[in-house]
């Protein structure tokens, strides 16, 4: 009479025989069984030997190559979050026409430092993956205010 474990793996090796050939994920054209010797459905196959690419770095590259949309996006709801907390940290309404912040306007808004000899850098969108505290120290020194108002207190300079 046949063990628990050997009857495991008559039924393991019965649906390893059956499956099917699939073509390998790298491209050179070599058939390999769409399951593995467990059983399981081989969802993705990456190469040879468990290895795909010679340099250990290059899967994290080829990922981001694969998602770049997906990640990009990501990147920037998060930098968008970031700005509309500073907004709303800093008053959600322009100091001059009182355009307020709804969380959808957020593009409206900038950063205007009072005194341009303490600037460390501009607080706008591609700058919020600094961190919390360089943001909010820079951003201390700003006042808020809209594009337009922005704009007309530097041509008033001009």
């Amino acid at each position: 009479m046949k063990t628990q474990k050997e009857i495991k793996q008559d039924y393991f090796d019965r649906v390893y025989e059956k499956a099917e050939l699939i073509e390998c994920a790298c491209g050179c054209g070599e058939k390999l069984k769409s399951k593995d010797r467990y059983g399981r459905d081989k969802k993705f196959v990456n190469g040879h030997n468990g290895r795909k690419y010679e340099d250990p770095h290059q899967y994290k590259a080829e990922y981001l190559k694969r998602h770049k949309k997906e990640l990009k996006g990501k990147q920037v709801a998060y930098m968008k979050k970031k700005k509309a907390i500073l907004i709303e940290e800093k008053g959600g309404c322009c100091m001059h026409c009182g355009l307020k912040h709804d969380g959808t306007n957020g593009s409206l808004f900038q950063f205007h430092h009072r005194d341009p000899s303490q600037k460390e850098f501009a607080v706008s969108l591609n700058k919020m993956w600094k961190s919390w505290d360089k943001l909010r120290k820079e951003a201390e020194k700003c006042d808020l205010l809209c594009a337009n108002c922005h704009f007309l207190h530097h041509s008033s300079e001009y």
